[in-house]
């Protein structure tokens, strides 16, 4: 009877290969071969090479800052305020070129990630789905599969094409407002922060509610088809009993390769959004250290200011990449549960 329940895998596998260089199959996390320490060792593996980049960037940013203070207390002593503003701007310049080439790549890195997220999700949801359906029934199925594709086109449509380019122009904005003579963009800065955050806040709760709602109410559908199937079969006058054990392990069958695949797609999510998850945490935090610290040491507080967004654009980032990985894995989560924990 389980063989009925066999999976072709391969298009998950091959997004697999393009994802991870590990060799592992999507049935090596379906059967648990794989073990922690597997996982941490990917991860430790992925971002380990940012300890270097990490020490280049600060001690970069560290001379520019000297640089800069250099030429603004020189300009005290020889009452030269030219001179002041000119090395400001000359330091300034370098500092925004360093941090514009960083922000460029962590924007096309987490863009890269939410594109190669989706690939995967588009690959796990039809053969997941498919799973569901020998669980709990079509009704239930076709329900739950409507909340992922609304999931995919959110983070498709509304993270990738609206959130990102606007964390694109909270750094632009926010790196050029210190070198204008009066302060053009802060209010601008100040508002597409919040609408970036709120923003998020909001896609993720009202996702995250429909998700809970349905999963309260859809699978009493599912639950009432397999009671009314069960009693059916045993009715039948002789060979009920037989049949209806028969269909209760066909049953159990299907919702133990349901949650089997559930919880190794929900594995794969949290490893793929974990490394960027942590990279940007990791730089956000560097930066913001570097700007407390060159805060006494500049003299001139256009040039923290200018550290400082580059260090939340980073964050920025980071909710964006973090608000896809919770609405995916909830959303899962919530089907799992909501579709039998247990055989």
């Amino acid at each position: 009877m389980v063989e009925e329940y066999e999976i072709d895998y391969s298009d998950i596998n091959s997004i697999m290969n393009e994802i991870f260089d590990d060799g592992k199959s999507f049935e090596d996390y379906i059967g648990m071969n794989i073990s922690f320490q597997d996982i941490s060792t990917y991860i430790f593996d992925t971002i380990k090479g940012e300890g270097a980049s990490l020490v280049q960037l600060i001690s970069k940013i560290i001379i520019i800052v000297v640089i800069a203070a250099i030429f603004i207390n020189l300009s005290k002593t020889i009452k030269g305020i030219q001179v002041s503003e000119t090395g400001f701007y000359v330091a300034y310049m370098l500092l925004f070129i360093i941090l514009s080439v960083l922000f460029t790549e962590l924007f096309n890195y987490c863009s890269n990630k939410l594109n190669t997220l989706i690939e995967f999700m588009q690959a796990l949801i039809p053969t997941f789905f498919l799973t569901v359906t020998y669980a709990s029934g079509s009704v239930v199925a076709i329900s739950f599969y409507q909340s992922f594709l609304i999931v995919v086109g959110i983070i498709d449509t509304v993270l990738l094409e609206i959130f990102l380019p606007a964390v694109n122009i909270y750094f632009v904005l926010a790196m050029l407002n210190p070198i204008m003579y009066e302060d053009m963009f802060s209010k601008c800065v100040e508002f597409v922060e919040k609408l970036i955050v709120w923003g998020l806040k909001g896609i993720s709760f009202i996702m995250c509610s429909l998700s809970v709602i349905q999963g309260m109410i859809i699978p009493a559908a599912g639950n009432v088809r397999k009671s009314i199937v069960g009693k059916g079969i045993s009715m039948i006058p002789g060979v009920g009993n037989s049949i209806g054990q028969m269909y209760e392990s066909v049953y159990g069958a299907g919702m133990l390769i349901k949650n089997s695949v559930g919880t190794a797609g929900l594995i794969i999510i949290i490893i793929i959004c974990l490394v960027p998850v942590t990279r940007l945490i990791l730089y956000s935090l560097v930066i913001q250290t570097t700007a407390v610290c060159a805060q006494p040491v500049s003299g001139d507080t256009r040039m923290t200011d200018g550290i400082s967004a580059a260090g939340t654009a980073c964050r920025l980032l980071f909710y964006i990449i973090f608000t896809a990985a919770v609405m995916f894995v909830i959303t899962m989560a919530v089907v799992i549960i909501a579709t039998g924990v247990g055989v």
